[in-house]
């Protein structure tokens, strides 16, 4: 009779075990596959990263030859646009395949870097507004400077004048 019901509930009992196991296995299984999808996401945005840091540093290096070719020039405007140019022409040689949004972004970064520490240059609007400023204000204190010289010259006459004696007739 102990045989019966033992033939009779081990299945049961077997088939509930499985069950148990197999939901186990299933959130265990889900736990980890959700970590290894985070893991790779890690290693995915480090790859990322790297690779980001490794334009840049390209970038940078290409910044500073470009720099350094176009130190001493006459032309701004010319100096402008002759760099950037050459920037994006060094650039892609080195790192074939970026965009134009890339070549802009990389630039935009690097400038910002090595241009923190320097003085902000005059629009030429500001400059000439600047300079307009400056020469009304000289012009003024030109003008007061006239007078308070012509006065001095008449002042300086009527002093050598009354000094000089004056011939009776």
């Amino acid at each position: 009779m102990k045989e019966l019901i033992i033939s009779q509930i081990a299945p049961i009992v077997a088939t509930g075990i499985v069950g148990i196991l197999v939901v186990i296995i299933k959130t265990v299984g889900s736990a980890a596959v959700e970590v290894l999808a985070k893991k790779k996401e890690q290693i995915e945005q480090a790859i990322i990263v790297s690779g980001h840091e490794q334009d840049l540093a390209t970038a940078k290096e290409v910044w500073n030859i470009v720099e350094e070719k176009f130190r001493i020039t006459e032309n701004a405007e010319v100096l402008l646009s002759s760099k950037a140019d050459q920037f994006n022409n060094l650039l892609l040689q080195r790192i074939p395949g970026l965009t134009q949004r890339n070549l802009d972004d990389l630039r935009q970064a690097i400038a910002g870097e090595f241009n923190k520490n320097k003085v902000a240059a005059l629009s030429k609007d500001d400059a000439i507004k600047q300079l307009q400023d400056s020469n009304t204000s000289l012009q003024t204190e030109n003008a007061s400077l006239k007078d308070q010289l012509s006065k001095f010259q008449s002042l300086a006459a009527a002093t050598v004048n009354a000094d000089t004696p004056q011939a009776t007739v």
